[in-house]
């Protein structure tokens, strides 16, 4: 069968099972036959008959419901190969706007230090680090997992110098004199209540990385009560948030915060400065 058949054979599986079926059947097929889309679609070649069988395994994990970012192994975020796996949240692309809006706002400091509060895989830190030379970061997680898959995705991108992986809950492992020009975190936002009725695909993922409790704000109300003490003055915030966490969110009265849009115009992230 030539590619393309395959890359249709693909779309037809996978119809009622993504949200994203040609789009998905071109990330496995590009998987199982180490070739780029753009020579999937003009080659004339039959496929291998071992890449058929890999590229039939990846959509029968997908028709089961795991998430093709865990099936492949990676996936990308600003540009950058980001390494995953079952067990550790995965980068979306709604949280590429957040950490590009950060660098944009590190460009003003000099040497900055920032915390990466849930770090997951790092990619957050990563395009930081790569967007801001000067930048050091600090990224913890709570999840041993977590930090394991982060460290990987740091050597992979030869930031290991720059970036210093701390497992850790929160902000509870610093000193009280430590302080950052920015702290960055995407942290667990969906309302306890509302677990049950998530996408199946996102059920698949670490519930300690989607459990924002009572109204989804819980997690986001430690970090910024917590938060002040170790922002300089002048220092930056910024926090995933959902629009359903809003009415939930008790914001400190010496930060001066607002709420920013992502590319879909759907509330996105809380943006604050500590006055």
């Amino acid at each position: 069968m030539k590619l393309l058949k395959v890359l249709d054979f693909g779309c037809g599986e996978l119809m009622g099972h993504s949200s994203a079926p040609e789009f998905e059947s071109f990330v496995f097929l590009e998987e199982a036959t180490g070739k780029s889309k753009e020579k999937i679609l003009v080659s004339e070649e039959q496929i291998k008959g071992e890449d058929f069988l890999k590229f039939k395994n990846y959509l029968a994990r997908r028709i089961k419901g795991e998430p093709w970012q865990y099936i492949i192994g990676s996936t990308n975020f600003l540009g950058f190969d980001i390494f995953t796996e079952k067990g550790v949240f995965i980068p979306r692309a709604e949280t590429e706007l957040m950490a590009l809006q950060a660098v944009r706002k590190l460009k003003n400091f000099d040497n900055p230090y920032i915390l990466e509060i849930g770090c997951g895989t790092g990619a957050i830190s990563i395009s930081i680090a790569s967007g801001i030379r000067k930048a050091k970061i600090v990224a913890t997680d709570i999840s041993r997992k977590a930090i394991k898959l982060c460290k990987k995705n740091i050597d992979y991108h030869n930031l290991s110098g720059r970036i210093n992986v701390v497992c850790a809950d929160l902000l509870g492992c610093f000193v009280n004199s430590e302080k950052f020009d920015m702290i960055i975190t995407n942290p667990p936002y969906i309302p306890e209540n509302n677990l049950k009725q998530i996408d199946d695909v996102v059920k698949r993922e670490p519930v300690l990385a989607l459990n924002g409790g009572v109204g989804g704000a819980q997690i986001i109300n430690e970090i910024l009560e917590c938060s002040f003490d170790k922002l300089k003055n002048g220092g930056l915030i910024f926090i995933e948030i959902d629009s359903s966490n809003i009415p939930y969110i008790i914001i400190p009265e010496d930060l001066s915060c607002s709420v920013e849009s992502d590319q879909y115009n759907r509330i996105r992230f809380l943006y604050g400065v500590k006055i």
